[in-house]
């Protein structure tokens, strides 16, 4: 739910690990664990990292999107 009100359907949220669990009021460590399961289920993919902080949105369970990566158009003979 935080990452779907602070990020919407496409915007990764910019926050940590850390700020995220303060602002709910969980424990880091459970915050972190409950977040790595939501990732391997689906519900929320990384998007990328800066240094090692790693950021993520709403996955493909949780928005009903599919990611499709894009075909580049061959040449054709």
């Amino acid at each position: 739910m935080t990452y779907a009100i602070l990020g919407g359907l496409e915007h990764p949220v910019e926050r940590t690990g850390a700020e995220l669990a303060e602002r709910i009021g969980v424990p880091a460590p459970h915050f972190s664990r409950t977040r790595r399961e939501l990732v391997e289920d689906g519900w929320l993919e990384h998007t990328h990292s800066e240094g090692q902080v790693k950021f993520f949105r709403l996955g493909e369970k949780a928005t009903g999107r599919q990611i499709v990566v894009p075909i580049h158009d061959r040449p054709t003979a």
